[in-house]
């Protein structure tokens, strides 16, 4: 066990802060990013957050005892974070849906908002830096995707390429560049990629834009073109349609694939247990049902190990 110098205090591992608007951006009517400056002890314990961790933020001003809803807090992955002397940035983005990203639609720089974390686990990198990795987000689960591809670059990294599907091009996540035709050649197409050099290959669901069809099936056509596509790391966030669709190429191709899992929950600190997900038991031989928390043991989980239903 390490000790602790004596006259050094410990960073805890999450906790409940306060973070400053400091930049806001919109993709669309209702896709939306916002950037919280946090700093101090804040600041010391998001630093080395991992991709696939999120936050809980309050969205409404909890000082305002006559404006008691949303309740609850709502998650959100982390989309980034650029560190800055004793500060980092922090990046969020979102749907606005409901009374709760309506009010965050309406924070403007300079507002505060409350919020718990870093919570859940986050992916493993992979051990050998020349490996490749194919990154896949669909909808709203790309951004944590953007996180991990600057986790990737700064542990040595490169040889990256994301996958990023959509319903439609007016539903893309992010400041992305024109594009033309439905190749399959990874190109510098999204801002948030480019920051990490990270390519992409973008596909529509209505054949809009990009590639023409679900983002699974670009992937097992350019896995199917490569020389050893047995030889990659394998990274998903997104819908659960989605998600089930890559474990099952996961398996098609023997790749090792980590999937990060979308969930309502209450607190996301697993008192509540409203976020389940059924998974397999270590052994894999159990009949009865097993359970985990998507707040606590996930959201990041091995693909393997989950029981679709």
């Amino acid at each position: 066990m390490i000790e602790q110098p004596k006259n050094s205090k410990a960073i805890p591992r999450r906790g409940e802060f306060v973070g400053t608007i400091v930049a806001l951006d919109s993709f669309s009517e209702e896709l939306k990013s916002l950037t919280l400056e946090l700093t101090g002890q804040a600041a010391e314990c998001f630093a080395p957050a991992k991709a696939g961790q999120f936050v809980q933020l309050a969205c409404r001003d909890l000082g305002n005892l006559r404006c008691p809803t949303p309740l609850l807090r709502r998650p959100f992955s982390i989309a980034g974070i650029q560190s800055e002397s004793e500060r980092i940035q922090l990046e969020i983005m979102y749907r606005v849906m409901g009374p709760g990203t309506k009010w965050l639609a309406h924070r403007r720089p300079g507002d505060s908002i409350n919020l718990l974390g870093p919570l859940g686990n986050g992916f493993k990198l992979p051990k050998e830096p020349g490996r490749p990795a194919l990154l896949v987000g669909g909808g709203v689960g790309l951004p944590p995707m953007f996180f991990l591809a600057d986790r990737l670059l700064e542990t040595g990294h490169k040889n990256v390429t994301a996958f990023v599907g959509a319903r439609s091009k007016n539903q893309f996540i992010g400041s992305f560049c024109p594009v033309s035709g439905n190749s399959l050649k990874p190109r510098p197409l999204i801002e948030q990629f480019n920051r990490s050099g990270t390519g992409c290959i973008l596909a529509t669901d209505d054949g809009s834009y990009g590639y023409p069809g679900l983002v699974v099936d670009a992937l097992d056509q350019y896995l199917a073109e490569q020389d050893n596509p047995t030889g990659v790391d394998l990274y998903a966030c997104g819908p659960e349609g989605m998600l089930r669709a890559i474990c099952e190429l996961a398996v098609k191709y023997d790749l090792p694939c980590q999937v990060c899992m979308e969930a309502y929950m209450a607190c996301g600190i697993g008192l509540c247990q409203s976020c389940v997900v059924q998974v397999k038991s270590q052994a894999g031989k159990e009949t009865k049902p097993n359970y985990k928390l998507v707040c606590t043991n996930g959201p990041v989980f091995d693909s393997r190990s989950i029981i679709w239903e």
